[in-house]
């Protein structure tokens, strides 16, 4: 089976349904949803650039790396831009400027040419710029209304979705000691597996959503099996064009729920 073909069409469907999400959001009334929505998509993206930036510095699917790489970077900019244009309170916006402070580091790591040094330098900026994006969120929903949160759940699972393919890239990369990409690759498969069985026993979600739920759920085993095996870094990368076309395939699916949990609101 020729992986490529099957892979452009994954990331190009991705990038859809998130651009469709991003402008969908933008022509509601539910200002505080999607504050919370484009704050939340940060953590997402930032892990998406760096899988994209080991991609790419692997051989891996290159082509499609520097596509995903492109686009990631972009879209962080333009959230983080209608972020700063937004309506945030005094917490929130010293959160922002933590966000954006970070991804100055980040940004210019992976519009680098990319480079072992740069791989392992990302490890640590990712990280710090997960978190920078986390403190964000919390900060927004703070004050927000209850049912702003019902998004928490289905974000965390589109942004461990990337997790898992990232960390897998880092663990196959030979770059540094297994262990920890190796603890963060376990770790996010346990947890996405966890949210995603909550999600499917949750009656409350409407039809649409239920139904996003199911098609995830019909994915996800393949992703979390090609994703937990792990050994000598040939086989690994021998397997991660598979593994990165999953994840693309699971993003979208990810987004789809956050999607349908917003359409109440349009």
């Amino acid at each position: 089976m020729r992986l490529a073909p099957v892979f452009a069409t994954a990331a190009t469907a991705a990038f859809l349904a998130l651009g469709c999400a991003s402008t969908a959001l933008a022509s509601t009334g539910a200002a505080h949803e999607a504050t919370a929505e484009l704050a939340e998509q940060g953590r997402m993206l930032g892990q998406r650039a760096t899988k994209a930036y080991l991609m790419t510095l692997q051989g891996v699917s290159p082509d499609a790396g520097r596509s995903i790489l492109a686009d990631s970077v972009s879209r962080f900019e333009r959230n983080l831009a209608a972020l700063r244009a937004g309506k945030l309170d005094d917490s929130a916006r010293a959160k922002l400027a933590a966000v954006d402070s970070t991804w100055i580091e980040v940004r210019a790591l992976l519009t680098a040419a990319p480079s072992a040094s740069g791989a392992k330098a990302l490890y640590d900026s990712t990280a710090a710029l997960d978190q920078a994006s986390q403190h964000l969120v919390m900060a927004i929903n703070d004050r927000g209304p209850e049912e702003s949160r019902r998004l928490i759940l289905a974000s965390r699972m589109r942004m461990l979705s990337q997790r898992i393919a990232m960390h897998y890239l880092y663990r196959a990369s030979g770059l540094m000691t297994p262990n920890a990409p190796q603890m963060e690759l376990t770790y996010a498969r346990s947890e996405f597996a966890a949210n995603l069985s909550r999600s499917t026993q949750n009656n409350a979600f409407p039809a649409e959503t239920r139904e996003a739920v199911a098609k995830l759920a019909g994915i996800w085993p393949a992703y979390q099996g090609a994703a937990g095996k792990t050994g000598e870094p040939v086989a690994m990368l021998r397997n991660a064009p598979a593994v990165m076309e999953m994840s693309e395939q699971v993003l979208g699916a990810t987004d789809k729920v956050v999607g349908s949990l917003l359409a109440p609101a349009r």
